[in-house]
């Protein structure tokens, strides 16, 4: 019989990984996450047909939930658009 159970074990260092980990990370979060936003102010609009393929439903349930306002979307010359980033929050929430 082993002296070190695997569980005890997890639970004991559990809380100093944590900390350790929190505390090297922490800068880079902010910096991924400014750079996460600097990407999405360069992002390109996805037109209907595409982004009914990425998201795996007809064109016309997709324009459907837009008249519903279900699902953000752009509109630009009387054209449907989607960003990823939007899409992307929407799915999250």
């Amino acid at each position: 019989m082993s002296l070190l159970n695997p569980e005890l074990l997890e639970v004991a260092l559990r809380p100093f990984l944590e900390k350790i980990v929190d505390e090297k990370l922490e800068p880079h979060f902010a910096e991924l996450n400014s750079l996460q936003s600097i990407s999405a102010k360069n992002e390109k609009p996805i037109p209907v047909k595409e982004m009914s393929l990425i998201l795996g439903i007809s064109v016309s349930h997709l324009y459907k939930k837009c008249n519903n306002n279900e699902m953000p979307h752009h509109r630009k010359f009387g054209r449907l658009y989607f960003y990823l980033s939007d899409i992307k929050k929407w799915m999250n929430d």
